[in-house]
């Protein structure tokens, strides 16, 4: 159990709003916990960031991908090392012949149990459901070992949604569909300090590759 600051720092880009960013503060935590300055960090849904940003900020070099062209073009407009971002699905991130990370870290992107649009596939209703994004989930996570080291520990961020169609165990449910290729060897609970509404905490799950 921790505490961290809920601020978010920079602005967000003019296509989108700052919705599906993390503060800052979680991501310095993570790199500053779990790496030191000189690693690789790798970041498979990069978003608008936030991981990318801090790692160069505490001397970390980043890679990450982003299957979102908006979100990855003002993401690598912003980073010295803007060719190691990769604009594609995480799932195919094995044909780039990228390195070793010492750290893989991540936020998904987040889906209820009953609903039926799918974030992984752009709500394409061939994948519609729960049951194909924790396929897909799994298959993405399945191709991080291969960019680890046997010391690479990846923190997942994760959050339980009690939404209005009910509860969703996202936690447990993502645990369960990476433990063919991880050992969970963590969770912290991350209480936020002036949070905002309806999201007092969040959390950091630890694995290591099998």
């Amino acid at each position: 159990y921790i505490e961290l600051t809920y601020a978010l720092e920079r602005d967000a880009p003019p296509f989108e709003g700052n919705d599906i960013k993390s503060p800052e503060s979680l991501s310095r935590y993570v790199l500053e916990t779990y790496s030191k300055k000189g690693s690789k960090v790798f970041d498979p849904f990069f978003g608008l960031g936030t991981n990318m940003f801090i790692a160069e900020e505490r001397g970390r070099t980043p890679f990450g991908c982003e299957v979102d062209q908006d979100r990855y073009e003002w993401t690598a407009g912003q980073l010295e090392n803007w060719t190691h971002m990769i604009c594609d699905d995480a799932g195919r991130v094995g044909k780039y012949g990228l390195p070793k990370m010492d750290l893989i870290t991540t936020c998904p992107p987040f889906m209820e149990a009953r609903d039926k649009w799918n974030p992984l596939y752009g709500g394409d209703p061939k994948y519609d459901g729960y049951d194909k994004y924790l396929k897909r989930m799994k298959f993405i996570f399945s191709k991080m070992p291969a960019l680890m080291k046997k010391t690479t520990p990846l923190i997942i961020q994760l959050n339980n949604i009690n939404g209005k169609k009910g509860f969703t165990p996202l936690i447990h449910d993502m645990a369960y569909a990476l433990q063919k290729d991880f050992i969970q060897t963590g969770e912290t609970i991350v209480q936020w300090k002036n949070p905002i509404k309806d999201y007092p905490f969040t959390t950091l799950l630890a694995f290591k590759k099998r």
